[in-house]
């Protein structure tokens, strides 16, 4: 029941649990109900999909009295807000703040999914309303008619004048990180950034930081890392994506650890969806960075 389940990752979220699993119970080929026929989505399917596709940060979230509640991304680089919701049902009203980044006119989407059932398919969600709106002091408040408690809805909220060229920011902070360290700094993008990825020789002590990307098309895209080096050398790490070949990215030294700013740029050939993009001190197949770099965010163009 996605409605149900919007509540439950909204409570996982608030409490910061670092990880939570679906149970699984022999339901083969279906993804414990997510799919059917093997490759069909079911209504739950697309309250996850909402919830894989949010990009930049998580914002605070409060649940109302009555029990509505959900969770919500901010995508600074492309100043969208994204919330999932569910579990009441009626109509019910959605406060957001802070939206003064989006300027004073707004495009708002509502979508919805139904509780399915864990055999039948739901192509696509549904469009229950596209308006544009007016920001007073950063703030609007969305109406949302005739819910239902185990349905989740999705709203979206974008500058009415229309999103920018295409360019996602991933912050390495958010990313997988392995063997290595996340830190804090105030020069960082959204403030936290990724260090001490100091390790390598083996696959179980190397230091890696994996970002999952999604992108709309199959295409070659410009990838720019953000990073702090402060050995006064240039250091190297290796760059893999979807377990493809290694190459090696070049961090000319900067001011000081922990102080960003500087950026490196190269190409990456991407499929469409998603993908895996690997920075890594040393892999068995990589033979090892040079030096020690930090990492601050890629973004990809």
């Amino acid at each position: 029941m996605p409605g149900r389940i919007a509540s439950y990752v909204a409570k996982l979220e608030r409490g910061g649990a670092e990880s939570a699993h679906r149970a699984f119970w022999y339901e083969y080929g279906t993804m414990n109900g997510l799919v059917t026929g093997n490759s069909q989505p079911t209504g739950t399917w697309w309250l996850y999909k909402w919830y894989g596709d949010m990009a930049g940060n998580m914002v605070t979230t409060t649940t109302s009295s009555s029990g509505l509640d959900g969770f919500a991304a901010y995508d600074p680089t492309r100043r969208i807000v994204n919330v999932v919701f569910g579990n009441e049902s009626g109509t019910n009203t959605v406060n957001l703040t802070g939206l003064g980044a989006l300027g004073s006119s707004v495009r708002v989407t509502l979508l919805s999914t139904p509780s399915s059932g864990r055999f039948t398919a739901v192509g696509t969600p549904t469009t229950v309303s596209t308006t544009t709106r007016t920001v007073s002091n950063g703030q609007l408040s969305v109406s949302v008619p005739n819910m239902v408690a185990t349905s989740a809805y999705q709203l979206l909220v974008e500058p009415a004048s229309g999103v920018p060229a295409f360019q996602q920011r991933y912050e390495a902070e958010n990313a997988s990180v392995f063997r290595a360290q996340r830190l804090t700094s105030s020069s960082a993008s959204a403030g936290g950034y990724v260090g001490r990825i100091d390790n390598s020789g083996t696959p179980r002590t190397d230091s890696y930081v994996d970002f999952v990307v999604n992108v709309p098309s199959a295409r070659a895209y410009t990838l720019t890392i953000g990073y702090a080096n402060g050995t006064g050398a240039t250091a190297t790490q290796g760059l893999a994506y979807n377990g493809g070949a290694w190459s090696t990215v070049s961090y000319p030294p900067t001011a000081a650890w922990g102080q960003f700013g500087a950026t490196v740029s190269t190409t990456v050939a991407l499929r469409a969806g998603y993908n895996v993009i690997r920075l890594a001190k040393g892999s068995p197949h990589f033979a090892g960075g040079t030096g020690y770099a930090e990492l601050d965010y890629i973004q990809l163009t």
